[in-house]
């Protein structure tokens, strides 16, 4: 991922990689494509440079920023053979079914997983958010049927193996765990261990939601999740508004005074198609685009 200029445009470039997805982003009449794990990707070119006298910078840094860069490294899982929703519409994440959802969640954590144990943490504490907002109908969210019994036991087990996976990553990482014991000197520095956990989770999150507001056709949303300014402080929201390409930010939480996003796209006719393999062999044929973006702050 690089930097580049800011343009209310798109450029197009030559393919170099097969295409995954999926955020589709309308573009006048037509759809520009963009890959779950590029999103991701963007996200954590922001994680980046986040920090700065308001807001603490993640710790451990690197695996940290790794969490951020691969929350959803398992879409290709899904993306490689991208499917349609009911309109015959190439599928957004925000339309993702259980069985996809489930799928393309677990693939995320595992193979963050085997980079580093502390990144999947952060992973798998991730997609389980995701789940429970699933259940809750939240907007912006894929959304799961409670009522039906085989959804409910589907999401229950997964949730409940995610539990497990995090209580194991956590006796391996040497975090605060239900099952373990500690003498009362460890269990303060272990509480300091994980209030640097949910500050970066949250951190995780909130990339998310600025990323997706620079990828959607609209932000999901306008106002961020919970973010503390520092492990175990107080807690705020970004306000995200889209001017053009462009995303604004208050209060403003990088280092940089601005960020400088570059988004890897396909542009395909925004059409319904007939089958997946329509949809494929056009995405295959399509030329691949950049949108070049700023993350700013509110007067700049």
């Amino acid at each position: 991922m690089v930097g580049g200029a800011i343009f209310l445009r798109t450029g197009r470039v030559a393919r170099v990689r097969t295409i995954d997805l999926m955020i589709r982003r309308r573009h006048g009449n037509d759809f520009l494509l963009i890959t779950q794990h590029d999103h991701a990707l963007v996200a954590g070119q922001m994680a980046e440079v986040f920090g700065n006298q308001r807001f603490a910078s993640p710790t451990p840094r690197e695996q940290a920023i790794e969490g951020v860069k691969l929350h959803d490294c398992g879409w290709p899982v899904h993306d490689d053979e991208p499917t349609l929703n009911g309109q015959g519409l190439p599928l957004d994440v925000f339309e993702t079914p259980r069985p996809i959802a489930f799928a393309v969640w677990t693939a995320s954590v595992e193979r963050a997983v085997a980079k580093d144990p502390y990144a999947g943490l952060l992973v798998s504490l991730h997609v389980l958010s995701l789940s429970l907002l699933a259940t809750e109908a939240a907007r912006g969210t894929a959304r799961f049927d409670m009522e039906n019994p085989q959804d409910r036991f589907a999401i229950i087990k997964f949730q409940q193996r995610e539990l497990e996976r995090q209580e194991d990553l956590r006796q391996r990482l040497g975090l605060r765990s239900e099952k373990a014991t500690h003498k009362a000197v460890a269990k303060e520095l272990r509480q300091q261990s994980e209030d640097q956990l949910q500050f970066n989770f949250a951190m995780l999150q909130v990339m998310d939601q600025l990323s997706l507001a620079a990828c959607c056709t609209e932000p999901p949303v306008k106002q961020s999740r919970d973010l503390p300014s520092a492990p175990g402080g107080e807690k705020v929201k970004l306000a995200m508004v889209r001017e053009g390409n462009n995303v604004i930010v208050e209060p403003w939480p990088f280092a940089d005074e601005r960020v400088e996003l570059m988004i890897p796209a396909t542009h395909v006719p925004g059409q319904a198609y007939r089958s997946e393999k329509e949809l494929r062999d056009t995405i295959a044929a399509a030329p691949a685009e950049i949108i070049s973006c700023a993350v700013r702050a509110t007067g700049l």
